[in-house]
């Protein structure tokens, strides 16, 4: 079911297009949570991730946990809000390897504002192998300026438990 939040189609949770499936509660924390397996491709000479990777890791999480709460980023495009990422800090605590299974657990910092503030944690299993902070701007497409997030965005992530407080 479609609902309307100024000049931007929002789905509500009941829609099929998204899920709780994705949100799981820490004792840290709600987190959302994004499942991938290693692929080959992905891996190095070493036999670990290659260190690029995980930006594309932090990012297909970044999109399904937007996804899941009813914010779709092509939508966002459509309506004129763009999310290019400024900053990307990855530090790197253990490798991952050919074939597991994991984890991207993601929140959000702050409250957002023209910014989107993105904590990211790689698991396997329960070692943490990868922290990333990741901070995005919400960019105005037709003028190419700094814009406040969408109505409605803050409000659901403050609803999902997101937020970090």
């Amino acid at each position: 079911m479609a609902v309307t939040h100024g000049f931007l189609p929002h789905y509500t949770v009941t829609s099929h297009l998204c899920s709780m499936a994705g949100f799981k509660q820490f004792p840290e924390g709600m987190r959302h949570v994004h499942q991938l397996r290693v692929r080959y491709a992905d891996t190095d000479r070493m036999d670990m991730v290659y260190h690029g990777t995980y930006a594309a890791y932090l990012e297909a999480a970044r999109v399904e946990m937007l996804r899941d709460a009813g914010w779709v980023y092509a939508e966002l495009e459509k309506a004129g809000v763009l999310l290019p990422v400024v900053q990307l800090n990855l530090t790197y605590k253990r490798p991952a390897r050919y074939d597991q299974l994991l984890d991207v657990r993601t929140h959000v910092v702050a409250e957002p504002t023209t910014k989107l503030c993105l904590r990211c944690e790689v698991y396997h299993q329960e070692d943490l192998l990868v922290t990333g902070d990741v901070i995005l701007v919400f960019v105005d497409a037709q003028s190419g300026r700094p814009c406040r997030p969408p109505e409605g965005l803050a409000d659901k992530m403050h609803e999902l438990g997101l937020i970090a407080s």
